[in-house]
């Protein structure tokens, strides 16, 4: 996992630096429209985001999940999580006006589709496990900063997601650090 994470960070440096070599060459007006990007931390993965009208906007994400945390959890009454599996995130959300600012906070709600291996505790004996799919309610709140004269931001964003199938009212914490590529 270490491996995984260092491997990460080098890519995501690469991507940004050579990101930032063209950035001379795109219009940073301050009417960003799209953007897309990487982010560490929970999901692992990335990130894209559709600017609308009234400071409003989607936010998607497809990545890792249960990489930094809950990798080996309790899942439900009677199982376990031992590893790591995939979500795919939706999120509306509400941010700051930045027009003319460099930082801009943002919150906004939506949901999330999981998938990994749940290790119920009837299949203990055969080390056996089923493939579960989890559908949930997700929301999130973070600050992005936007570097001047360029069209790279930085962001740091906390939420949650609240499972509502298979398993009710199963939670999972959620938080990272990331950069998109604003145009």
């Amino acid at each position: 996992m270490k491996v995984f994470i260092i491997s990460a960070l080098v890519t995501l440096g690469l991507v940004t630096s050579s990101l930032e070599s063209k950035a001379q060459e795109i219009n940073t007006s301050p009417q960003r429209k799209y953007a897309v990007g990487f982010k560490v931390g929970e999901p692992l993965g990335l990130n894209a985001r559709i600017y609308t009208r009234n400071n409003r906007g989607l936010d998607l994400s497809f990545g890792t999940y249960g990489m930094l945390w809950g990798s080996n959890r309790k899942y439900g009454p009677h199982g376990r999580f031992k590893n790591t599996g995939w979500a795919l995130s939706a999120n509306y959300i509400f941010h700051t006006d930045n027009e003319g600012k460099n930082f801009q906070a943002y919150y906004g709600f939506g949901g999330q589709i999981t998938s990994r291996r749940s290790y119920p505790e009837r299949l203990a004996p055969y080390n056996a496990y089923e493939n579960r799919t989890g559908i949930g309610a997700s929301g999130l709140a973070g600050v992005e900063y936007f570097l001047p004269q360029s069209p790279l931001s930085i962001f740091v964003d906390a939420g949650l997601y609240l499972e509502v199938i298979p398993v009710p009212a199963f939670m999972h914490v959620q938080a990272g650090i990331g950069t998109r590529f604003n145009f």
